[in-house]
């Protein structure tokens, strides 16, 4: 395990992509959006946008009603403004939390509820349980900030947008489409095991000194190595193998018992020896104290790093790229081509976010094609998870590691306007496939690495997952066993907000390049680590404050007569009152009241036969959500 590399030196614009862009917001957003609604603050403004209050003037088109009207809106939605530099003309973003026509209350709770992210979680906690952070607001508030900038491209590119429309649900299914494929695959059904099963038999481990800890294998020979040191049993240690390999696919690792029993005979640092000697990575659980000394934390990092690097005086500089002709209203990316080398979840989910919005994505596996192809469940002789993440991409087979597969990949990149890869830390140096390589191959190329844990100076980290870095993060002490422990979920809920944040910050890049704010090269990296930061910065931004900010209050989870029911907080009612009644009885009673209640999915493979959101999904040989925006 060896750290990143230290940033080289690079020249950063002073312009920032929304320079000279303002953004209004309500003065209060309903309770329910207002996570959402401050990531798109946070994130627009960091980006240049000024904040302009919502009583104050709106350059944009559109409706002339005031602007106390246009901003405060009723119910579960509300309005942000983007106008545009110079007076040009803005875009409205409708951002609800239900999708259109739907006005009851809503909230975190119930939206987790609503989409299976409970039912997913519960499978490592004996049952549908709440996430414990704000994982689809946050999710919402991103997809928002990125049909802003979308728009913004847009219209730099000859086709404005007036209006556009992004809820928290809909962004909510389109990240967690992974999961609703593999559940929904007509081929073979999906394997997850059924609980309760013994919560204590998964990591994380307690040593005997009474650390927590993180462990990770990427391949089976660390994993038997460690284990055997350790001294488990041979046909333990074989028989976990196949289920912790499989965890962050299926969000359940039922592991035996032995595992933890051997473990907590050791004390960490001896443990920490092992790992290093038989290459397993482990990692101790930190809490959000520790994460707050951090400095990205205490300087308040980006999500992203966005460079501009000098740009080759020589080069001839590539013609802008412009929409469909006029009359039209193409997505906002027609007419641009990214080109990905990527992985696992994170970068493929960008991708396919940048390809709904209307990129050409040119897809480049190794000979033979991508292994994770062949992952059950099956959907038309393909893993259903993969296509979720993939269909619709162009393929190009290429052996990155040869001198003629790095001329095929400049090639390939020659007439593209993004590259985005997520190999491990100078990778991309050692292949010769870096910035300034692919810069020789298409001056103004945007270069984009989506990695784990940003290229941090300050020590080496554990090996680059999704549990790991929640671990690492402080993510673990948010998120918790029904018994009050700290564990990481098995949800890869930091690759699924990475990829989202990936995706941001191209679009970000490709605005700054459009609008004149860089004349040079540019480059764009986040990570999972960043992904954190946006996931916990409410519980992360009281530095001076000991326990931080507090959390909001949470909802109640609890059986009815019929069913399970998920209630916002304040509902006024206990676990004995909710068992008194069927559901449908208690969610009329809640609404009338203003209170956010949803039935709680328990299987996902039920989600797009649910009257209210099966117009947000289409099939092909499984079930797969729909784009979250609309643009007019």
């Amino acid at each position: 395990m060896t750290s990143a590399p230290p940033l080289a030196p690079l020249t950063t614009s002073e312009a920032l992509p929304l320079d000279g862009h303002l953004i209004h917001l309500p003065p209060a957003p309903p309770a329910g959006l207002a996570t959402a609604t401050e990531v798109v603050r946070d994130h627009l403004t960091r980006l240049g946008a000024r904040f302009g209050p919502g009583s104050g003037p709106w350059p944009g088109g559109g409706s002339a009603a005031p602007v106390r009207d246009r901003y405060a809106t009723p119910g579960p939605e509300t309005v942000i403004g983007l106008g545009g530099p110079h007076s040009a003309p803005g875009t409205d973003l409708t951002l609800r939390g239900w999708p259109t026509g739907d006005p009851t209350p809503f909230d975190e709770t119930t939206a987790q509820a609503a989409t299976g992210l409970m039912a997913l979680h519960g499978r490592a906690n004996g049952g549908p349980r709440p996430l414990g952070v704000d994982l689809l607001s946050t999710l919402g508030g991103v997809a928002a900030a990125q049909a802003l900038l979308a728009a913004a491209l847009s219209g730099l590119r000859g086709t404005p947008v007036r209006s556009a429309d992004v809820s928290v649900v809909r962004a909510a299914l389109f990240s967690l489409g992974p999961y609703v494929a593999a559940a929904t695959a007509d081929e073979e059904p999906e394997e997850v095991p059924s609980p309760p099963y013994r919560r204590a038999a998964r990591p994380p481990f307690t040593s005997s000194d009474g650390v927590r800890f993180e462990v990770e294998a990427l391949a089976v020979q660390p994993w038997r190595d460690f284990w055997r040191a350790v001294g488990a049993p041979a046909k333990d240690i074989a028989n976990s193998w196949r289920s912790f390999s499989a965890r962050q696919a299926r969000a359940a690792s039922p592991l035996i018992t032995t595992l933890a029993q051997c473990a907590g005979r050791h004390r960490f640092a001896d443990l920490q020896l092992l790992a290093e000697r038989t290459g397993m990575g482990i990692c101790a659980l930190r809490t959000l104290a520790d994460r707050r000394a951090d400095s990205d934390v205490r300087y308040d990092d980006d999500p992203w790093e966005l460079r501009e690097l000098p740009r080759d005086l020589g080069a001839p500089q590539p013609a802008p790229r412009r929409g469909a002709r006029p009359g039209s209203l193409p997505l906002p990316l027609t007419g641009l081509t990214v080109v990905e080398s990527t992985s696992r979840l994170q970068g493929p989910l960008a991708t396919s976010v940048l390809r709904t919005l209307g990129a050409r994505v040119i897809r480049i596996e190794q000979p033979g094609g991508d292994p994770a192809r062949g992952a059950a469940p099956l959907a038309g002789g393909v893993s259903a998870r993969f296509a979720a993440l993939n269909a619709g991409k162009e393929v190009r087979e290429i052996d990155i590691r040869t001198a003629a597969g790095r001329r095929a990949v400049a090639e390939t990149v020659a007439e593209a306007d993004v590259f985005l890869h997520t190999w491990a830390p100078g990778e991309a140096a050692r292949l010769r496939l870096d910035e300034e390589d692919l810069a020789r191959a298409r001056p103004g190329l945007v270069y984009a690495w989506a990695s784990a844990w940003d290229r941090a100076p300050d020590g080496p980290r554990p090996p680059g997952t999704d549990p790991m870095v929640q671990a690492w993060s402080g993510v673990t002490d948010t998120v918790r066993t029904p018994d009050g422990n700290p564990a990481a979920s098995l949800v890869t809920l930091l690759d699924l907000l990475g990829g989202q944040l990936a995706a941001e910050s191209v679009l970000a890049a490709l605005l700054a390049r459009e609008s004149g704010a860089a004349t040079g090269r540019l480059r764009v990296d986040t990570s999972l680590l960043g992904a954190s930061r946006v996931l916990l910065r409410p519980l992360l931004r009281g530095l001076d404050d000991a326990a931080g900010a507090p959390p909001a209050p949470a909802g109640l989870v609890a059986p009815t007569a019929d069913g399970l029911i998920a209630v916002g907080p304040a509902a006024g009612v206990t676990p004995a009152d909710l068992a008194t009644a069927p559901t449908a009885t208690w969610l009329k009673q809640l609404h009338a009241a203003g209170v956010p209640a949803r039935e709680v999915v328990t299987d996902l493979a039920a989600l797009p036969q649910d009257p209210a959101l099966s117009p947000y999904f289409t099939h092909d040989g499984y079930a797969r959500p729909t784009p979250p925006w609309s643009f007019s």
